[in-house]
Formats: C-alpha cells, sequence, structure tokens
C-alpha cells in the first residue's frame, strides 16, 4: 500500500467551499479542523480503496472529508441528515453529477432516494459509534447492498480510551474489532478484512481526552500530527499495529 499523498494527482480533489461555523458543538469543530488536513483524510482513504465497487453510499458524509477521493466512482450518494452539512455538500459537489445527496439517516434506510440491493459498497466513516442501535443500523446497511457486497466500517477503538471528547461529541462507545465483529455477525455480514491503524493517534487521544479531560481536537496538533503520517502510514503498512486510534472492518452481505 503507497503512503498517503503519493497519488496525490490522480483524485481530482474540490477546492473546499469556505467552511463557516455550521455548529457550535464538538463534531462540527472536529470536522472543520479535519476538513484541513489532507494525509490523514487520504489514509483513511487507502485503507479502503481496494474494497469500492463502483457504486458507494456514503452514511453520514458530514462535509465531504471522504467524500473528495470517491468522485472518480461511477457513483457517490451522500447520506448526510444534518441540513447545513448537507447544503455545504450540494455545494462543494455541484459539478459532479455522479454525486448525490440526500437527507436520510441511515435509521430511515431503504427508501425510495435509497432503494435496497442498489449499492456495490457502503462507506460508514466515524458514524456507527453515534448510532445508539449499531446492529440495527448495520442491518439497513446489509439490505441496501447488492449481493456479494461490501459493507466499509471505520470506527474510533479501544474502549479504554474513551473520554472527554467521545461524551462531546456524542459517542455511544468505542469498539474492538471483536465487538465490531460480533455486530457484523448480529447484522448478517460476513466480515472478512479487518485491522486497527493509527497507533500514535490512540496515544494522543488519551493524553487529551482521558489525561486532560479536553473536549475538542487540538487544531494546531492535528495539522502538526498530519505531517507526519506518510510516515506513519508507511510503518503501519509495513508492520501490523496491535491498537489504534481506529479499527476498520469490510464485510460481505
Amino acid at each position: 500500500m503507497s503512503a498517503p499523498g503519493s497519488e496525490k494527482q490522480r483524485f481530482p480533489l474540490v477546492a473546499p467551499v469556505r467552511l463557516k461555523t455550521l455548529q457550535d458543538d464538538s463534531v462540527s469543530h472536529s470536522l472543520a479542523v479535519l476538513a484541513t488536513v489532507y494525509h490523514y483524510n487520504h489514509w483513511i482513504f487507502l485503507s479502503f480503496r481496494d474494497y469500492l465497487g463502483p457504486t458507494v453510499l456514503e452514511v453520514g458524509s458530514g462535509v465531504g472529508n471522504i467524500t473528495q477521493f470517491l468522485l472518480n466512482l461511477e457513483e457517490v450518494a451522500c447520506l448526510e441528515p444534518f441540513e447545513p452539512y448537507r447544503e455545504y455538500l450540494a455545494r462543494r459537489f455541484a459539478k459532479h453529477l455522479n454525486v448525490s445527496v440526500h437527507p436520510h439517516p441511515i435509521e430511515h434506510c431503504p427508501n425510495g432516494d435509497v432503494p435496497e440491493g442498489k449499492f456495490d459498497s457502503i462507506l460508514c466513516i466515524n458514524v456507527l459509534e453515534h448510532i445508539e442501535n449499531d446492529v440495527d443500523a448495520l442491518r439497513r446497511m446489509k439490505l441496501l447492498l447488492r449481493p456479494g457486497g461490501r459493507a466499509i466500517v471505520l470506527v474510533p477503538a479501544l474502549p479504554c480510551l474513551y473520554g472527554e471528547m467521545d461524551r462531546a461529541m456524542g459517542h455511544h462507545r468505542r469498539y474492538t474489532l471483536g465487538s465490531l465483529r460480533k455486530a457484523f455477525h448480529e447484522a448478517g455480514l460476513k466480515p472478512s478484512h479487518g485491522r486497527y491503524m493509527n497507533m500514535i493517534g490512540a496515544l494522543g487521544w488519551w493524553w487529551r481526552g482521558r489525561l486532560f479531560k479536553r473536549a475538542q481536537l487540538s487544531e494546531s496538533a492535528t495539522r502538526l500530527f498530519d505531517r507526519l503520517v506518510p510516515t506513519l502510514s508507511t510503518f503501519e503498512s509495513l508492520i501490523p499495529v496491535p491498537f489504534g486510534q481506529s479499527a476498520i472492518l469490510v464485510g460481505r452481505a
């Protein structure tokens, strides 16, 4: 797997609409901070790129931090129930006719806009932890997939890291790979590839959220971390890490 940034010119990235304060909360703050870091977002994309099919549903697109890497695909359907984010997405990707934006939470799918059995892949990146009934959400993802389609889920990892930032962001839980696999099985998805990623980030999350009880990401620390991502991602591609800030799991319908 190549390091983030090495394929930067291959993707038709979109210059973001100027980010305004969409809502005075930790989620909006985090999305705005993460919108400024290219390498980290690209690292997440590379972690699941090989499992994407031509038609993708992205659950909880936020302000498009991951959507920006999907523009070469045949169809990208964005689910975003929060209206300010949805309006931002619509403006940001207005010129891309393969991108559609829908107001539904995953709990209200399938429906007329997002029909059953349509998608080759479903992305759920840092969203499942916000949903109280995560197994039901995964069951709905399974319904939306074509037979053999893939659900790709990335979540905050390690319950021992749960702290002030998790509470402020509305996280119901953090996962282990084992607990995430169990939720997949209960939803009828067949888990295949899974791993932890971002070991250094796990230490930073513990330091800021648990030890110092901060409720928001640090902009300066996040940008500094982004400069280190090419080196960190190369290391983790060579040596699988035993823990990380995030866990990613792929499952088939």
